[in-house]
């Protein structure tokens, strides 16, 4: 076990290391040539691209610490089969495009195509498989995913079959004993120049069996690889439609009074900047104590809503939430309180919102998705 952990440690410095190194390097870059805005743009793009990478990193050790104490509940919801599978493709074409691969779909066999399932967890683990074999598999190679229905419904529950193929370098039968191991690669990625935390298959065939199914894989050393799902899926009758929320509105903001607390200053400035650039005036707070000393101090209008952090000194976001919805006058407790936070796991969803916060929105912020919410609000 040791060793094990001396070795994660090891690859995860070097991997968290990489984009990091790049996101510095590049920045750097960017601060030397300030008026070559086709650089600068080069530049940021490369920075965004690393930034995304190593949150993918932390998310994986976080989503594997999350599975190994028994913390991860799927949230299933009818979902549209054959639409989940483009969404893949869509999100995979990027890659499978740089190395000209060709990826087949075929999701023609199916008899019920609306199921319940966990949606954000079901793409994970389609998009880890793809992902592997896009990094395993050569230029121009062969990629294959397919989903088929095994028989009809019993008990409103039937079987599904969902395969990824490749032609690329497949493994070792030596590997393969340890493929679904968490922080197991058969290669560094100093060598194989292939990033990861080695934990994308465990936590794929974690995901696979709190389902229900089962995940297997067939491969050969230099004759690619295939790995076969079997899972059960209740069936739904239908997906509620999804109304079209169009263009935010860019004047929609303009004059709305927001009070920020964030005790972190560079996300405080970022916010600022984000919520200013739509004409938003913008009060800040360091902390809780600070937030609540300015409600008390309020007037009904004074602000529209409050973007609360969550971890906090003096007073945390759900103290200074609980408190503010305590105050005497009803307008001023009733304010919207959107959590912004880095506390991004569906119990701190649901801790928020039992708090008396009104929504929850988890950090890196995507910018679209607080607009949208503020617009549900103010």
């Amino acid at each position: 076990a040791s060793a094990s952990k001396t070795l994660f440690l090891s690859n995860m410095s070097h991997d968290i290391r990489t984009p990091m190194n790049a996101i510095i390097g590049f920045t750097g870059l960017a601060l030397g040539n300030l008026d070559d805005k086709v650089r600068l743009k080069d530049y940021l793009e490369k920075i965004k691209t690393s930034g995304e990478h190593l949150l993918k990193l932390i998310n994986d050790v976080l989503d594997m610490s999350r599975i190994e104490s028994g913390k991860v509940v799927l949230d299933e919801q009818p979902v549209n089969l054959r639409e989940i599978f483009k969404d893949a493709e869509t999100m995979i074409a990027g890659q499978i495009n740089e190395k000209r691969q060709k990826l087949y779909v075929d999701v023609t066999d199916l008899k019920n195509e609306v199921v319940y399932a966990d949606k954000l967890r079901f793409m994970q683990v389609l998009i880890n498989l793809l992902s592997n074999a896009n990094k395993f598999t050569g230029q121009d190679g062969i990629i294959k995913l397919t989903l088929r229905q095994l028989g009809l419904p019993e008990n409103g529950e039937a079987i599904y079959e969902i395969v990824v193929s490749d032609n690329g370098i497949g493994m070792s039968e030596e590997f393969v004993e340890r493929l679904f191991d968490p922080f197991e690669r058969e290669r560094s990625s100093t060598i194989s120049h292939t990033q990861g935390t080695g934990l994308g298959m465990s936590i794929t065939k974690a995901i696979v069996e709190i389902a229900g199914g089962e995940i297997a894989v067939n491969t050969k050393k230099g004759c690619g690889t295939t790995y076969v799902i079997n899972a059960p899926f209740r069936i739904a009758e239908k997906i509620e439609e999804a109304k079209f929320e169009g263009e935010i509105d860019k004047d929609r903001f303009k004059g709305k009074k927001i009070l920020l607390v964030e005790d972190n200053d560079f996300n405080r400035e970022i916010a600022t900047e984000l919520l200013e650039e739509k004409g938003i005036k913008v009060y800040e707070a360091c902390d809780g104590v600070e937030a609540v000393e300015m409600m008390k101090d309020a007037k009904p209008g004074d602000y529209d809503a409050i973007l609360m952090d969550v971890q906090m000194p003096n007073m945390n976001g759900y103290e200074a939430t609980k408190a503010i919805r305590l105050m005497k006058d009803k307008e001023i407790a009733g304010i919207p309180i959107i959590a912004m936070t880095a506390n991004a796991f569906e119990e701190d969803k649901a801790n928020a919102i039992s708090a008396g916060m009104s929504e929850h929105l988890s950090k890196p912020v995507n910018v679209d998705k607080l607009f949208r919410i503020l617009e549900r609000f103010i």
